[in-house]
């Protein structure tokens, strides 16, 4: 228990001086800190607006008032306990304290009014400290939806009868069995109709924490999950995955969904974000709290899927100015039109990931819409996403064994090559196709649900970081050459993705012109000279997927440079961080012919480590996170068993098991798994013959 002299204490130098005026506040939302003009600070939930005094551009034009925020009566704050939290509350003011599901760490302090919580707000903050407690509000959000002329024909998107390469290539998963059986796409949104008689049979209620309805919603349930062979519409592109419908908002309710039932939710689809104008946001620290901890613990341990709308602001904008579409957890999908080329709103981007088929072109996407009935217009990256998402299901039909890292690798490994004579077309120092409109290309569902149906995942996910680099130098004012600095990254493994924190104070971060270069000389832009008179990068992450497949040792260097003449600054200092995994240690493979009752069975071990005690484990539990700290490993499947006694392996790392199955066990499913110090190989689903 803390005293109430030291709260006293700790709060007595705020006394009241949260309080500017009685509609005008200074407030910390977590994505922004601003002055708010508030309507209703007496009510549970308050309009607000966005004073942009410190916005004002370099030709001294302030920007008129953002409106659109909506402030809650509750706080988030990040401590150690529930307690702690409670403390404090129970002397500032009449609250309760509840967990913020979703987000280990962080905790809801709900009040009466918006402006008691405004109070709590900054009385906590004197403890707690800056970045630790902020209101929990909801800042403009844009659909990713735009609206198009009708189009010609139907669901062209899926099978496409007039340019037959046009499209996701779907009809030979469908042919192969892959349909998204067994897995649930939570549709984050504004609702969806639940009783559309399109999508009803496939809704998963348990998995659903909203029965909320909007057309935006309901469209793109419609292109991840619309019902197949039942006389209506049309279908969706994994068409036996069942859907859920989750809310966006406010801070905690996004973290929410982040985190709502991903033992059931496999994969969420999310077609929204900050606007898409070429500024840059910040994600809140409890939303990407609850987005790591859905990666990392979600689908049994395996990782939760997310799909996003890489954005609708066309070349005046770029994915990496939105936190949600540019993590690293987050799967950009861009969009392609019917013709195979960029739709005219598509962005551009080192965080974009894949493209996927909308509108833009001719022709838009039918998909179902709310008052049960259905659109042929439907598009933006709105549509992408959900598409994206749909063939994410079937990648997971295919093998539900992989982690999230493994269905992105899946993804880009079997991306099509389209637009072949756009000029922004390059290879890869790792040797794979990048296009800044494209990413690594048109998502492919046949290609990818054949590559995942023999994947062997990926090693476990290893980082390396320079340390903070100091820099503490000014920029020079509308000079292209800018400045250049280095960090070194000592650890070799096979990068997947490359984090870039940066702290500069200047005015106008429009002006700034961002370049990364890894040791092997690939280049990422992360951002480029526009309209943005946002004031600093602070410890703004910039996230760059175009270094895939490379090494992580050696030298990284940063360059920044200020293209636009009248505001100048000072870059503070910087931090890059490289993920990957050891190409040297994913490798082991365990294969099989099959397991026959009443018979012995061969289980193949190959590319372990050479002369190594090796494991054969089972479960008829199915998938699950099993952690092995004696040998430094989690396995992949749930309440593992050891199948039978452990052997060495070879001078060429494999061996092979002999197992005995008994003869009751026709038609039980087991999963399978070897594992070695250091060293997990592939899981195999078997259903004994």
């Amino acid at each position: 228990m803390i005293s109430n002299i030291l709260i006293s204490a700790i709060l007595s130098a705020q006394s009241s001086a949260w309080l500017q005026s009685e509609e005008f506040q200074y407030t910390d939302l977590g994505f922004d800190r601003a002055v708010f003009q508030i309507d209703g600070l007496n009510l549970q939930q308050a309009d607000a607006m966005r004073i942009n005094d410190d916005l004002i551009s370099k030709q001294g034009v302030i920007p008129a008032p953002t409106a659109g925020y909506i402030f809650h009566s509750r706080v988030i704050v990040e401590a150690e306990s529930v307690q702690q939290v409670q403390d404090f509350a129970n002397y500032i003011g009449e609250s309760f304290v509840s967990d913020l599901e979703g987000a280990p760490g962080f905790y809801l302090v709900h009040t009466n009014t918006v402006e008691q919580a405004l109070a709590m707000a900054n009385g906590l903050d004197a403890y707690f400290g800056d970045e630790k407690v902020y209101l929990d509000a909801r800042r403009p959000l844009s659909e990713r939806a735009l609206p198009s002329d009708p189009s010609f024909g139907q669901q062209w998107h899926l099978v496409n009868n007039i340019a037959p390469t046009n499209d996701v290539n779907v009809e030979g998963a469908w042919n192969n069995g892959y349909t998204g059986s067994g897995q649930c796409v939570g549709i984050i949104d504004g609702g969806v109709q639940s009783n559309h008689p399109d999508l009803q049979a496939n809704r998963n209620s348990a998995a659903s924490s909203t029965s909320s309805s909007s057309s935006h919603g309901t469209s793109c349930a419609g292109v991840s999950s619309a019902v197949a062979n039942n006389g209506r519409g049309g279908v969706g592109a994994a068409y036996d995955s069942q859907w859920a419908g989750l809310l966006y908002g406010s801070s905690s309710t996004t973290a929410n969904a982040f985190g709502y039932r991903n033992d059931i939710n496999t994969i969420k689809s999310n077609s929204w974000g900050p606007y898409d104008d070429g500024t840059i946001s910040y994600m809140s620290s409890s939303e990407r709290s609850a987005l790591t901890t859905a990666v990392s613990s979600g689908r049994g341990g395996l990782g939760e899927v997310f799909t996003w709308a890489a954005g609708n602001g066309g070349t005046g904008d770029r994915v990496e100015y939105d936190p949600y579409a540019s993590s690293r957890f987050t799967i950009a999908v861009g969009a392609i039109g019917d013709n195979d080329t960029r739709s005219y709103y598509n962005e551009q981007g080192s965080s974009m990931f894949v493209v996927a088929q909308s509108d833009g072109n001719s022709r838009g996407i039918y998909t179902t819409t709310n008052g049960s009935g259905y659109t042929s217009s439907f598009g933006g990256t709105s549509s992408a996403c959900p598409l994206g998402a749909g063939v994410a299901a079937l990648i997971l039909d295919a093998n539900p064994a992989l982690t999230w890292r493994d269905v992105q690798a899946v993804m880009l490994e079997s991306a099509r090559k389209n637009h072949s004579g756009n000029s922004n077309w390059t290879t890869s120092v790792a040797g794979y196709d990048l296009n800044v409109n494209y990413g690594y290309g048109a998502l492919d569902a046949t290609a990818a649900t054949t590559l995942a149906s023999t994947w062997v995942n990926l090693g476990p996910e290893v980082d390396s970081t320079s340390g903070q680099v100091t820099v503490n130098a000014s920029i020079p004012d509308n000079d292209t050459t800018g400045l250049t600095r280095t960090a070194t990254i000592n650890s070799n493994f096979t990068v997947e993705s490359v984090e870039v924190k940066l702290n500069v104070s200047h005015n106008n971060v429009g002006d700034l012109h961002i370049k990364l270069t890894s040791p092997s000389g690939q280049n990422s832009v992360l951002a480029k000279v526009r309209s943005d008179s946002t004031n600093n990068y602070n410890n703004f992450i910039f996230t760059s997927n175009r270094h895939f497949g490379e090494s992580s040792q050696g030298t990284w260097t940063l360059a920044i440079s200020d293209q636009d003449a009248g505001t100048t600054g000072t870059w503070n200092n910087f931090t890059v961080t490289v993920y990957g995994h050891d190409a040297a240690g994913n490798g082991m493979t365990l294969s099989t012919n099959g397991l026959n009752a009443g018979a012995s069975s061969l289980l193949d071990v190959s590319n372990g480590a050479a002369s190594t005690r090796t494991y054969l484990a089972y479960s008829l539990a199915g998938l699950g996170s099993f952690s092995v700290p004696s040998l430094g490993v989690t396995l992949g499947i749930a309440s593992p068993a050891l199948a039978t006694s452990p052997q060495n392996t070879n001078t060429s790392g494999a061996t092979t098991f002999i197992l005995s199955v008994p003869g009751g066990a026709s038609g039980r499913s087991v999963w399978m798994q070897s594992v070695q110090s250091g060293l997990v190989s592939n899981i195999l689903a078997l259903t004994v013959q």
